[in-house]
């Protein structure tokens, strides 16, 4: 079921939230493990069995990781979980491109054409969400940061949560199960603030994200070899648009949806775009994932000491480059989170061109320099970076991505009257830029003066109805979200 649907609103935000106050506390975990099976039974209930095999089988051996005293069997029962978890990640995810790869590799050094593989695999929605969710809790048991508990519909209720089941954001067991242990009292102000961020998220999906959608199909199925610099620079800010549009509505949606049964959970966005470097960028995207992959990846590669909170992303290791190792570290790691992204070598080149941006400034001591001293430079060169890394992420193949770097990298491909996209695609752009800005400058530089102003207060409410009004008229358009297919 998708957040953007009537189907959502009515049955989970309204059914689901009267049904969870009216209950007593003690039966409310019961609820929302049975909704996250509910929901996740609304793309296709045969799947259910395998989302429930990850918190059945961390459950049981992080308990018989706390129970064993040797440390041998301790790091079986870690292995044990942890090979199942990723094995199936790997085999419904992965089995494809590494056969494809293999494929390649035959018929280019062997000139042995070998033959496709005969088995359908079907992705199951959210797998590699709630795998990462589930498999976190028995490393933290393992490293002793929590206790586990004894009480498996909580556990269940943990992974199953249906705001974050399908993309997140990545929680940390620390984080929410104190939360849902815990008897919760309805809160007006809690309750208000979710319905709030549920309207934005909403909003930015809907309205916007939706919106630019059509403006990028066309202009990334556009014969690329006509394009000129600008375009491809459209395109790549069109589409940079669209996924954070996108993204962070759906994180919005589903920190709104957790408000209003109490819940909370942390922030997955934090203005990338108002990034001053590409570490900075990484401190503000997608933070569950990246400070997830932090902890549980980068920093134990390296030898540093992991954090236990989804704050600060992966920026937040604060390492120098000092040593081999941890150079190889920040581009295995970034590797990996790109095919995280997905099973295709498109998403492993955006994986490592991020680990080469993030490399440089960290070598390049001129760029701290101009962090400090001019922001506003370092904005810009962040916000081309950043935008143009998304080429990688949108592009059907290599050969696309490639010839459309090519494009941006040659001086003699800006011609702005060659352009080939219309002018609408151009004013979009630079709406969205402005637009983004002045909100980032009213929240951050002028929020003090509108909790003062009565008159900028009620015109928030004004702006809110023109939100919900643009929402009903667009949400019969029910698009997926995007990071849906990760």
């Amino acid at each position: 079921m998708l957040f953007n649907s009537w189907g959502y609103i009515l049955v989970f935000l309204i059914l689901g939230t009267v049904l969870y106050w009216g209950i007593k506390p003690s039966w409310r975990v019961y609820l929302l493990g049975v909704g996250g099976i509910v929901f996740y039974c609304f793309w296709r209930w045969e799947f259910v069995f395998l989302m429930l095999l990850s918190p059945s089988l961390d459950y049981i051996c992080a308990n018989q990781v706390y129970k064993e005293s040797d440390s041998r069997k301790r790091k079986t029962w870690l292995y044990t979980t942890l090979g199942i978890n990723l094995g199936l990640l790997f085999f419904f995810k992965y089995t494809y491109f590494t056969y494809g790869s293999i494929q390649f590799l035959s018929s280019v050094i062997g000139g042995v054409k070998l033959p496709d593989l005969a088995v359908n695999i079907i992705l199951p929605l959210g797998i590699s969400f709630y795998t990462f969710h589930s498999i976190s809790y028995t490393i933290d048991v393992y490293r002793g940061t929590i206790r586990p508990i004894n009480h498996f519909p909580t556990f269940l209720a943990y992974v199953a949560f249906w705001p974050q089941l399908m993309a997140g954001p990545i929680l940390r067991p620390g984080e929410v199960l104190p939360q849902l242990k815990m008897a919760r009292k309805f809160n007006t102000e809690r309750f208000a603030s979710g319905v709030e961020r549920i309207i934005f998220g909403l909003f930015k999906k809907v309205v916007i994200a939706d919106n630019i959608a059509l403006a990028v199909d066309n202009a990334f199925a556009y014969d690329f070899s006509m394009l000129t610099a600008f375009d491809v620079w459209i395109a790549a800010f069109l589409f940079g648009f669209q996924i954070y549009f996108d993204f962070s509505g759906y994180s919005d949606m589903a920190i709104g949806s957790a408000r209003l049964l109490g819940i909370e959970f942390p922030e997955n966005f934090n203005w990338p775009y108002s990034a001053t470097s590409p570490r900075d960028f990484w401190k503000r995207w997608h933070i569950s994932l990246s400070s997830w992959i932090r902890d549980y990846l980068y920093l134990p590669l390296i030898g540093q000491k992991y954090k236990t909170t989804s704050t600060g992303g992966i920026a937040e290791a604060t390492v120098e480059d000092t040593k081999k190792n941890t150079t190889y570290a920040l581009f295995a790691t970034w590797f990996i989170m790109g095919l995280w992204h997905g099973a295709s070598w498109t998403f492993a080149c955006w994986g490592i061109y991020h680990a080469l941006f993030i490399w440089i400034f960290r070598k390049l001591k001129f760029f701290n320099y101009l962090e400090n001293k001019t922001p506003l430079i370092t904005w810009g060169i962040t916000l081309l970076i950043s935008m143009a890394g998304w080429i990688f992420f949108r592009a059907s193949s290599l050969d696309q991505a490639f010839s459309m770097y090519s494009k941006i990298i040659n001086p003699n491909d800006y011609i702005l009257y060659l352009k080939k996209f219309p002018a609408e695609y151009y004013y979009s752009v630079l709406l969205l830029v402005t637009a983004l800005s002045l909100c980032y400058i009213i929240k951050h530089k002028w929020y003090d003066l509108y909790k003062q102003n009565m008159v900028l207060q009620l015109g928030k409410y004004a702006i809110v109805s023109v939100m919900i009004t643009s929402i009903i008229l667009y949400i019969s358009n029910k698009t997926q979200f995007i990071y849906f297919q990760f």
